[in-house]
């Protein structure tokens, strides 16, 4: 199911490089993907340039349902309720400035079932 990789290493693989796209891309590119400015959640900005220019380069598909999937298998929930947090996502072990908290974050079991 995961190619040989260790739970250990999806972690690192797909945490750290969350971490490092909202680290690196928030000053330069708020206009796709971002920080809230309380820094618990983040949000996509901008869909179709996300596709375009983050997904091909930081994962290995270029697909937003299979990053979705990725986002919800690692069980980061999305705000639908009204008000400023509206659309963006969180999750407790993922906060801006904490990346020492990732490492405590753990891959769902069948996610949405």
């Amino acid at each position: 199911m995961w190619d040989g990789c260790t739970l250990h290493t999806l972690i690192a693989t797909f945490v750290g490089v969350l971490t490092f796209v909202y680290e690196t891309l928030t000053s330069d590119h708020q206009h796709i993907i971002g920080w809230m400015p309380h820094g618990r959640s983040w949000i996509i900005v901008n869909k179709d340039l996300l596709i375009k220019y983050v997904l091909p380069t930081h994962f290995t598909s270029n697909k937003f349902e299979s990053f979705n999937r990725q986002v919800n298998g690692w069980g980061f929930k999305r705000f639908h309720g009204e008000g400023p947090d509206h659309r963006s996502y969180y999750h407790e072990l993922f906060l801006r400035g904490r990346p020492d908290l990732t490492s405590m974050m753990t891959r769902l079991i069948n996610p949405g079932k």
